[in-house]
């Protein structure tokens, strides 16, 4: 990642920009026919999400250029699709995003080590990450940072199906 960029965690005022940081990083999975959350989110969809676990925030400058959220434990909904996301210690990677002018840059893998680092040391022992099928570029992402596939959900509302996948931490991660 660049040394002019800064990471930071999400502030409540972010909501606007990341929105809008979000309707950008997904508008190609939008274009796919994906109907991810994040394609066309309100701000206040945003400001839950983002508060719904420890988001992070690369920033250049005041300009929103990536983002990642990781909670800890995953969300009801989730723990109610997929048994993967109720074992014990484990993490769940959300709504990771980087600018499409951005990407390249080392961003999104700057956020996962953040995620892995933060996870860690609140004793996750593992994590989980769940995406849509279709979305083959996120799933050799995923694949390339330790994931494996372990299941597929589908979550309500959705015209795909999503592939969980999951990667132990070590201590190599803190």
């Amino acid at each position: 990642m660049n040394s002019t960029l800064s990471t930071r965690l999400f502030e409540i005022n972010d909501a606007g920009p990341l929105t809008e940081l979000l309707h950008a990083a997904y508008a190609e999975l939008g274009a796919m026919g994906l109907n991810f959350t994040a394609v066309d989110q309100n701000v206040e969809t945003t400001l839950v999400r983002a508060q719904a676990g420890r988001c992070w925030i690369v920033e250049d400058e005041d300009c929103l250029l990536g983002t990642l959220t990781m909670s800890l434990p995953p969300l009801p909904d989730l723990r109610a699709l997929t048994s993967e996301a109720r074992f014990p210690q484990r993490a769940w990677l959300n709504q990771v995003a980087v600018s499409p002018a951005a990407r390249g840059r080392g961003i999104a893998a700057h956020l996962w080590a953040e995620g892995k680092k933060w996870a860690h040391a609140r004793g996750a022992t593992s994590v989980g990450v769940d995406t849509a099928v279709p979305a083959s570029h996120l799933i050799r992402l995923y694949n390339s940072w330790g994931f494996s596939q372990t299941d597929t959900i589908h979550h309500e509302g959705k015209v795909y199906d999503s592939a969980v996948m999951v990667r132990q931490l070590s201590s190599a991660d803190a």
